[in-house]
């Protein structure tokens, strides 16, 4: 058993590193001492934590992250220990798992060769081929649409263990999962499986596999991706129906169907659901480098943002796109409405990235919502501009004011004040530095404590005395202190 956790625990540690370019909660030094140490007492330290069952969560905070302007979601965010435990523990009933799964069920699934979860793009893309494929073959099919409300929500875990013991073959690992997730659950102000790991999307799979079987029995073409289902079939009626008993499977799984999204298509508005000639035309226009490309996408982004309700699915579409092609287009608009559209701070991040061309206006209008008073309503966002202004090296006077009000306010999520600490440590005076360590001596917390110690190490305020004085005094921050301790370039994602 523990030869194939080392293993499991070396593929979530590998996962949890290279995911951070994609993470929406990206951590402040993207893992680097965890990496640094990993084969020299880290990997061993979390193998003897789980074997000698202290592995529940620690330290777990739930951010509301943004789904649009005004809905969120629960985001966990676990620490490193928690969710490399947590990860690794799945993974060892992933590959059970996917032998059970469904061949019309596209989420998540196991790469059993390589022993880790494929990546989410390209099972999406197939899924949505595979679709296509079938309207196409038959003119006659309508397509019915349904999906789960807050589905991760509202997966039962003892449901869900019962049925990992009919999947699984390590029973020991299943009750360390089950013991995981109902650790997480009484401890949080939350629920389910925790969001933001494929670990969990693993488990969610087994959840719906009734459904699975329901809809293979009926012989009825299907595709699914988590709890986003599409059913093929040339009667409105006999597709009603199978809504009708679906329903009831989620009844008895103690969920309860998405009303609004919900819908019979008939076949052509179907094929343009899930086809989009317009798409499919620029991004093959990106691809090869058609000059009508730019004006194109251009157009595109312009009909999007001018829609009553702004598809989230589309502007990020546009915004990847003109960041492909190196076009600006887009980067005053997304500047001035940058609060209303935080569910694709990703998307606008990766395309300022790609405009650093108009860095002054970037820098001067950032900077002015971070000192504006709306900022703090958005923390994920004050986590981006701080994240994105420590890659690039700006440092400016209003900046700090405002990184120095977000960390002294502990009233907020750690997750922004930890980037104002870095930013912080990276444009600090020695004065500054001298609060920094005030400040380190006076959090309790790990995770802050974590973020104050590299940006002492960032702004040169860290002696060797006193580095090895945390080393000893705070066992949490030991791999951190080796890993200073070699004076590396600490690396932002």
């Amino acid at each position: 058993m523990l030869e194939n956790l080392s293993v499991h625990l070396d593929t979530a540690l590998r996962l949890l590193i290279s995911g951070q370019e994609f993470s929406e909660i990206p951590d402040v030094a993207t893992y680097a001492e965890i990496k640094d140490q990993w084969s020299v007492g880290c990997r061993d330290s979390l193998e003897a934590t789980i074997r000698d069952g202290d592995y529940g969560p620690q330290h777990t905070e739930i951010v509301d992250y943004p789904k649009n302007a005004i809905a969120v979601r629960p985001l966990t965010r676990f620490s490193a220990r928690d969710r490399l435990i947590y990860d690794s523990l799945v993974f060892d009933l992933a590959s059970d798992i996917d032998k059970c799964r469904n061949r019309s069920v596209y989420s998540y699934r196991w790469n059993h060769k390589a022993g880790e979860p494929l990546f989410w793009s390209h099972s999406w893309s197939l899924m949505r081929h595979r679709a296509l494929s079938t309207l196409s073959g038959n003119r006659r099919l309508l397509m019915a649409t349904l999906d789960v409300s807050s589905f991760y929500e509202h997966v039962d875990v003892e449901l869900l263990s019962e049925d990992l013991y009919m999947m699984a073959k390590n029973e020991a690992h299943v009750q360390k999962v089950s013991n995981f997730l109902r650790r997480f659950q009484n401890i949080n102000h939350a629920w389910g499986l925790p969001q933001g790991s494929d670990a969990s999307g693993i488990l969610a799979n087994a959840y719906l596999a009734s459904v699975d079987q329901f809809l293979t029995q009926q012989r009825l073409p299907f595709v699914r991706y988590s709890d986003d289902i599409m059913i093929f079939d040339e009667s409105w009626n006999s597709l009603r129906d199978v809504l009708v008993s679906v329903n009831r499977i989620f009844r008895a799984r103690k969920l309860s169907m998405a009303g609004h999204k919900t819908s019979i298509l008939g076949h052509e508005e179907a094929l343009n659901r899930l086809r989009s000639a317009e798409e499919a035309s620029i991004d093959y226009g990106v691809k090869v480098g058609d000059p009508k490309a730019r004006l194109s996408a251009r157009t595109y982004f312009y009909d999007t943002c001018a829609s009553e309700v702004i598809s989230s699915r589309r502007l990020k579409f546009s915004l990847n796109r003109l960041r492909r092609l190196g076009d600006d287009y887009a980067v005053s608009w997304c500047l001035d409405n940058i609060r209303y559209i935080a569910d694709a701070a990703k998307e606008i991040f990766a395309y300022f990235a790609a405009c650093e061309h108009r860095l002054p206006e970037i820098e001067s209008k950032l900077t002015a919502f971070m000192c504006s008073s709306e900022s703090k309503s958005y923390p994920y966002v004050e986590q981006r501009i701080l994240r994105y202004f420590v890659r690039l090296g700006v440092s400016n006077e209003l900046m700090k004011e405002s990184a120095w009000k977000i960390l002294d306010d502990r009233n907020r999520e750690e997750f922004p004040r930890e980037f104002a600490a870095r930013y912080l440590g990276r444009c600090s005076s020695v004065a500054d530095a001298q609060l920094l360590r005030h400040k380190f001596e006076g959090e309790a917390g790990g995770g802050m404590r974590r973020a104050l110690m590299i940006a002492l190490y960032e702004s040169g305020y860290l002696s060797k005395r006193y580095r090895r004085d945390v080393e000893c005094s705070i066992p949490n921050l030991r791999w951190l202190c080796s890993y200073l301790e070699k004076n590396p370039k600490i690396p932002v994602s």
